[in-house]
């Protein structure tokens, strides 16, 4: 299961229930239920856990001021439901958040009428108007709350945890330096401390150990020297969702294609040095969670320009449009109008591989491809890849993967 973002609101005639939750259509009546029901069981406004069978949820009760409520006080309950056990730390930064939750509903001396939304038809059509509008403007801030704790909580995929460390330029540019070949630990040192004076060089060789990056060997008695033992690169490739829009709008693949083919056939001549640049932009890309949470949603497919809200907390909607822009900016993705509508699509798709450094390679009997780092990529559309017409359709991109391929061959 999903984790869950429930808001409870308790009703003066039914009780306490599930005013909204996301995502959506995901919470069962029963479950629905016992969540509502936790409701009485904390009269303090406060956060707490719950527990029952294997769900958990962390809790915070809060009451906010009503004008239309028996004692001008509405009871209400925001709940985030998982399936395991969290750590400490983890429910400190969950109660934090729902913390924050409760002010901004505090905060808005009009927000209770949200919860009127069942009982509509009992007011005038002006308060109707202000129900409807809260009501969404609720159910806005839920979403946000969801995103925000997914992203506290869920454990990041290797090609993030690569780019966090690569997006840093002193291991970014000691890796690179490496993979040239061994070098000795005391001329390192003194490479190192002279371009980034303000670093620890022990920590940051203590850190690439640690992470099975370099190795460390000593000749004779003396004499150290720093071996790379894995190549970590970050690369643009063609995305593969753009197969999937010849069976769902053909016509938006004429719109599509062209570019991406385009931007391939110019990035096949960027310099060695052009790539290095652009190789260290996308480890800083990937290790960005708001641009990644964007780039994840797109690896599915093009996204409606107006639901790309939905997919961002409060913290990161504020830059959604930065975000957009930056993308933009360096062809990671592409705008399109189609019907009178606009979408969000992937113009390159990225990718971290980590492979033996070349010296190394060439004492190997034969080539060992790069392995690509796992990614975080939700609701895979398996379809695409079980299609009959699949291989007809990869067809579209060989001339976009080929010119790639040839290009990665000539860097290795």
């Amino acid at each position: 299961m999903k984790n869950i973002c429930a808001l409870s609101y308790f009703h003066r005639k039914i009780g306490p229930l599930v005013y909204y939750s996301y995502p959506e259509d995901i919470l069962d009546e029963k479950l629905s239920t016992r969540i509502a029901n936790i409701m009485d069981q904390q009269f303090i406004e406060g956060f707490f856990t719950h527990s029952f069978e294997e769900i958990i949820t962390l809790n915070y009760y809060f009451e906010i001021q009503s004008d239309w409520a028996r004692g001008n006080r509405d009871m209400l309950m925001i709940s985030i439901i998982f399936n395991q056990q969290m750590i400490t730390e983890i429910e400190d930064k969950i109660q934090s958040l729902c913390s924050e939750f409760s002010e901004k509903l505090k905060s808005n001396e009009e927000i209770y009428t949200a919860f009127r939304i069942g009982d509509i038809r009992n007011f005038d059509k002006e308060e109707q108007e202000i129900i409807i509008k809260n009501n969404e403007l609720v159910k806005l801030w839920v979403r946000e709350l969801y995103w925000a704790t997914i992203e506290v909580t869920r454990e990041k995929s290797e090609e993030e945890k690569l780019a966090s460390l690569l997006k840093k330029k002193y291991i970014f540019h000691i890796l690179r330096k490496l993979s040239k070949g061994p070098l000795p630990l005391d001329w390192l040192r003194e490479w190192f401390q002279n371009s980034f004076p303000k670093r620890s060089f022990n920590d940051i060789i203590d850190l690439l150990i640690e992470r099975q990056l370099i190795f460390i060997n000593q000749i004779g008695i003396v004499e150290k020297y720093v071996l790379l033992l894995k190549e970590v690169n970050a690369e643009r490739i063609p995305p593969d969702s753009v197969i999937e829009y010849i069976d769902q709008t053909p016509k938006l693949i004429e719109l599509i294609l062209p570019k991406v083919q385009k931007y391939f056939s110019s990035y096949e001549t960027k310099t060695e040095e052009e790539l290095e640049n652009d190789s260290f932009r996308l480890f800083q890309i990937i290790a960005d969670p708001k641009k990644y949470n964007v780039l994840s949603e797109l690896r599915n497919g093009l996204i409606p320009r107006d639901k790309l809200p939905k997919l961002v907390s409060k913290r990161n909607l504020d830059a959604l449009s930065k975000v957009i822009d930056f993308l933009k900016k360096y062809d990671i993705i592409e705008e399109l109008k189609y019907k009178n509508e606009r979408y969000i699509v992937l113009k390159t798709n990225l990718q971290i591989t980590t492979a033996f450094p070349e010296y190394l390679r060439k004492l190997l009997p034969k080539e060992v491809k790069p392995v690509v780092a796992e990614t975080y990529i939700p609701n895979l559309n398996e379809e695409i890849s079980n299609s009959k017409n699949y291989s007809k359709k990869k067809k579209l991109l060989t001339s976009v993967e080929g010119s790639t391929n040839d290009h990665k061959e000539k860097d290795l």
